[in-house]
């Protein structure tokens, strides 16, 4: 039998109760909006850490340590003396911890092809002081054109540039949130405080804010050579930062690179490890409410398909009679369920779409892990695909059953039961 005849009598089977038809369609089509919405705001939260945090840090961090267990003597100990001696209130050695050799293993790692730049750090603690407040903050000495080939620094700085830390011997650029703490505004001149007790005087050049609580309320940047005389490292640097061409490569490069310097190397996943587990479990918990929404929805069309069959028996004994086939009738009722799937697609798709408009507009500020006036919301095509298509899957399988049910009936029993 041609398709044609069997899309009319779909159609008419739908436009015999519109009311029902609606429900079903709406159903669908609640189901395919909010997983749409809640989709774009877990992943929008997730997208928008993610971009700042690449952005903002570099994509791989070579520390001056190895990879070793800290109970190295305890283990020395262990195995010299067969098991039998055991250590307790085993302290680390004291060690001047610094990367032997920084240039030599810069040229190397840029000449790596996943590399796109390289460029060392001087980091270190510090305490910065302003009138009566103080503030603990990681110190970060860099030299400006080879670090904003790494993390670009330079678009954030609401109050100067990168650059004006060549202006002064003793100049500092302060993350947002330090300067709201300390009260310090570009211009001002700022006391920090070093671990063996000394303390020196900073100029402020410039303020930024990168949207990370993380980043804004904790690190400020001057240059290498006063990063190392404000932390007693002499020419020595104990860090090395790395971009790369695709930071998702991450991981993998980070273990190369391990392999080459000998000393710990440190992927933006493995930095951010806590966070980025704390968003699958976002997700989970998203797809497993919006998988119950399309749940109850695909019973509703069950229910529907299934009293359709029954109120057709008649009719359905007689397309039999006339010479349709078992097929042509599974055929038709899955239709049925295509068309109501269809619809409820691309409606919820529509609704989907000015719903997540009309709630990343509503003006609620966030004050947490990132900072941002609005909520922020990924209103990427490929969430509208995932859930047209999962929604379209539901849907055909809540018609199977009444479809197969409405094919093997037998067109001599039903019409004898209705005689």
């Amino acid at each position: 039998m041609s398709l044609s005849p069997l899309l009319l009598i779909a159609r008419r089977h739908l436009f015999h109760n519109t009311f029902r038809t609606f429900v079903s369609v709406l159903g669908v089509a609640i189901g395919v909006t909010f997983m749409i919405m809640l989709s774009a705001l877990m992943t929008g939260f997730e997208k928008k850490f993610v971009t700042e945090t690449i952005e903002g840090s570099p994509h791989i961090v070579i520390h001056d340590e190895r990879r070793q267990d800290a109970a190295e003597f305890t283990q020395w100990m262990s195995r010299l003396s067969g098991g039998v001696a055991a250590v307790e209130g085993a302290r680390p050695r004291q060690v001047r911890r610094r990367i032997a050799k920084p240039l030599e293993l810069v040229d190397a790692l840029r000449a790596m092809p996943e590399v796109q730049a390289v460029a060392p750090n001087v980091v270190g603690t510090a305490i910065m002081t302003f009138g009566s407040r103080e503030r603990g903050v990681a110190l970060q000495g860099i030299e400006p054109a080879a670090q904003e080939a790494v993390n670009e620094i330079d678009k954030y700085i609401e109050d100067g540039r990168i650059f004006d830390l060549y202006s002064s011997g003793g100049a500092v650029l302060l993350g947002a949130g330090i300067a709201e703490v300390l009260g310090v505004n570009k211009g001002d001149t700022i006391g920090i405080k070093l671990r063996d007790g000394d303390s020196r005087t900073l100029r402020v050049v410039g303020i930024f804010r990168t949207g990370v609580t993380t980043i804004d309320y904790s690190r400020a940047y001057t240059l290498v050579s006063v990063a190392q005389q404000l932390l007693g490292l002499g020419r020595d640097v104990n860090q090395i930062v790395v971009r790369l061409k695709d930071y998702e490569s991450a991981r993998e490069t980070a273990a190369r690179m391990e392999a080459l310097a000998g000393y710990r190397a440190e992927s933006w996943q493995e930095a951010n490890a806590n966070f980025l587990s704390i968003f699958v479990i976002q997700q989970v918990i998203t797809y497993l409410v919006t998988g119950g929404i399309m749940i109850v929805a695909a019973f509703g069309i069950l229910n529907v398909l299934v009293m359709l069959v029954m109120e057709k028996l008649p009719e359905i004994a007689m397309l039999k009679s006339m010479g349709y086939t078992r097929g042509d009738i599974t055929m038709t009722f899955l239709l049925e369920g295509l068309a109501i799937g269809l619809v409820g697609v691309l409606s919820g798709c529509v609704l989907g779409y000015y719903l997540t408009v009309f709630v990343g507009s509503l003006p609620i500020p966030q004050r947490g892990l990132i900072q941002s006036e609005t909520l922020t919301m990924n209103n990427s095509p490929m969430l509208y695909l995932i859930a047209g298509v999962a929604a379209l899957v539901v849907t055909m399988l809540a018609s199977v059953l009444p479809a197969l049910r409405a094919g093997r009936l037998d067109p001599v029993e039903t019409l004898r039961g209705h005689a």
